[in-house]
């Protein structure tokens, strides 16, 4: 063999290991690109099934107000004599708060006294001639009548309308009559006093008529409010209205606006923060249930036709159809009741009709989506 020949043969041998070696690298690059590939299956996003505490709440908005509240008006024209209560006093049932002026009525009453006396002394004296019978019974019976008409007279007098009182025992919110003023004219056509009782104060809400049917006299109630900070006040359901009302006065046409009924919520007001006058907000405990499992709402898919409800489970990356029935539903969760599902199992959210038993899924990260 010539140097020549050996040269080449050398050169050959050194070529055939490096094409082996690209040929190798190449094999391990498509077999890397290959594991990178995207998993094969239909993407979906999961929940989980756990176990916790759900409670079904109907939060509703209102104004809290004295458990009695009494708005006091007066027909008469008359002058406001004399005020004798201020703005935050506590009054009793009867209470005198303000005189009118009566302007002659007290001598009218007077005379209608003297009048009715006097009627009497001589119906007396005629009772007694008719009965023996010294007195013919026409006029008998005519001082009868007269002294009869007399005492209905001095009945309409009516003080009460000059003497303005308290219906209510409670405290004095408002006064919108002052010395001098006219009783029937106030300002804004308000009334002259309001009374309230601020010792038990209610939460008045209106409830809408698709919640009405869950709410029970009762039931318990935690109050917020911007007067209470961070803190709640406890309250239970006291009176709901027998009938319903429109839930704004646009007078819209009948039957095709949403009605509310009037719901009363006794307020355990302990800390003495929450005060008249406030809007606060209720959530209505309609039901509880510790340790409950539940699943994410949008997990339950519905049958149209019979309405029964199903979850999809992934188990290895492959989906398995369960029949579950549903009980208290929170804000975000539902419970599920079934002895095929367990905590920790993840569900498929949002389910659609065309997925089936044992297709295979790839969980997608909805924050990517």
């Amino acid at each position: 063999m010539t140097k020549e020949n050996g040269k080449k043969l050398k050169k050959k041998w050194i070529i055939v290991p490096i094409i082996i070696f690209a040929v190798v690298a190449i094999v391990c690059a498509l077999t890397q690109n290959l594991g990178k590939s995207k998993p094969v299956g239909i993407p979906v996003t999961a929940g989980a099934a756990e176990q916790m505490t759900l409670q079904q709440l109907v939060a509703v908005k209102g104004n809290v107000e004295g458990s009695e509240k009494a708005e006091i008006q007066s027909t008469q024209t008359a002058e406001v004599k004399a005020v004798y209560v201020d703005e935050g006093d506590r009054v009793n049932k009867g209470q005198l708060l303000a005189v009118l002026d009566s302007g002659d009525l007290n001598e009218q009453y007077s005379k209608a006294k003297i009048t009715a006396a006097e009627s009497k002394r001589k119906y007396d004296d005629a009772k007694l001639l008719y009965e023996q019978g010294a007195l013919p019974q026409n006029d008998y019976l005519e001082a009868k009548a007269t002294y009869e008409s007399n005492v209905l007279t001095l009945d309409t007098y009516d003080f009460d309308k000059i003497n303005i009182t308290s219906p209510i025992a409670g405290t004095v919110t408002r006064i919108n009559v002052t010395v001098g003023s006219n009783a029937n004219n106030t300002s804004d056509n308000k009334s002259m006093f309001v009374i309230e009782d601020l010792q038990n104060l209610q939460l008045k809400v209106k409830v809408s008529e698709y919640d009405i049917s869950k709410i029970k006299e009762g039931q318990t109630v935690t109050i917020t409010s911007d007067v209470l900070g961070e803190g709640t006040a406890s309250g239970v359901v006291s009176k709901i209205a027998p009938s319903g009302e429109s839930k704004d006065n646009s007078g819209g046409s009948s039957g095709t606006s949403e009605k509310v009924i009037p719901v009363d919520i006794n307020i355990d007001n302990t800390n003495k923060k929450l005060i008249a006058g406030v809007s606060a907000k209720a959530e209505i405990l309609i039901q509880k249930k510790d340790n409950a499992l539940a699943v994410p709402v949008d997990a339950i898919l519905q049958d149209a036709n019979d309405g029964t409800e199903y979850v999809f489970v992934i188990k290895n990356n492959k989906l398995k159809k369960i029949k579950v029935k549903t009980g208290i539903e929170g804000d975000f969760n539902i419970e599920v009741i079934s002895d095929k599902l367990k905590s920790g199992d993840q569900v498929v959210l949002s389910p659609t009709f065309d997925l089936k038993s044992g297709m295979e899924v790839t969980i997608s990260d909805p924050s990517a989506m």
